[in-house]
């Protein structure tokens, strides 16, 4: 084997290596008010609880840290909770960049997995948020509604793009895309969710039944007991999301239409 490809085979090992133990996801919908952040600390803690001997890292990337700034008190020596300016350029648009080299930069060799959950602002779009590309999953929440629907739809379309546009120029799969039905009332909510977005090329997942508990998850009430209520009375839902996360692996590429998980 020549020195060239000798270091294109390590270089290939060593990329393989950090993917197994390092999963990257993202909850993002250029609309408002669909439920990322709430998903976002729900599988961040979900994560750290259910899994001891994983770090995890919440990363907001809204930089009127809202999200971090409520969720820092979580923070310990396996769950760090960021929100760092570097990760902004000065229009406020993420610095696709430096939030590449951070996810590139986890250590390989681990013997502990790392799972990195980043919570993205409304407004973000795919065409100026090329780092998208090195996330393993992007969980796009929606509700029913028709506002969120039309926008879930353009913002799926606008992925498509992204990943058509760098394909040429990029070494690995797309992301999975997994849509995430929010604030469902009911089954049938979740059938006409699914119906609307049926010719998605997209995975879509178990719906999360709405609750007044997500209106408190961001608040510091005394012992946590909102974020402990929360994390309780959706436990099963936590542990098919976490789990989704954990075995990404043993799924497919991203479907032509849309696929029940």
């Amino acid at each position: 084997m020549t020195e060239l490809a000798q270091t294109a085979h390590t270089v290939g090992r060593a990329n393989e290596d950090k993917r197994k133990n390092c999963n990257t996801a993202i909850f993002a919908n250029a609309k408002g008010g669909v439920g990322k952040s709430t998903l976002a600390l729900m599988l961040s803690l979900g994560i750290a609880t259910r899994h001891p001997t994983a770090d995890v890292e919440l990363i907001d990337l809204d930089n009127q840290a809202t999200s971090s700034e409520s969720l820092k008190r979580f923070s310990n020596h396996r769950f760090r909770v960021m929100n760092d300016d570097n990760l902004f350029l000065a229009s406020g648009s993420p610095n696709n960049g430096n939030i590449i080299n951070h996810i590139e930069t986890v250590a390989t060799g681990r013997t502990n997995p790392k799972y990195i959950v980043f919570d993205s602002p409304a407004g973000n779009e795919p065409g100026r948020s090329s780092f998208l590309l090195h996330c393993d999953v992007i969980f796009v929440p929606t509700s029913v509604s028709d506002a969120d629907i039309f926008a879930t739809q353009k913002y799926l379309t606008s992925l498509q793009q992204l990943f058509l546009r760098q394909r040429s120029d990029y070494q690995h799969k797309a992301p999975l895309v997994i849509i995430l039905p929010n604030l469902v009332d009911s089954r049938a909510e979740f059938n006409e969710l699914r119906k609307a977005l049926d010719e998605c090329p997209a995975y879509i997942g178990e719906p999360l039944y709405y609750s007044p508990l997500f209106r408190r998850a961001f608040r510091a009430e005394d012992d946590d007991k909102n974020v402990r209520d929360l994390l309780c009375a959706n436990d099963s839902y936590i542990q098919w999301l976490t789990a989704t996360l954990a075995g990404l692996d043993d799924l497919k590429p991203n479907p032509p239409k849309l696929f029940q998980l």
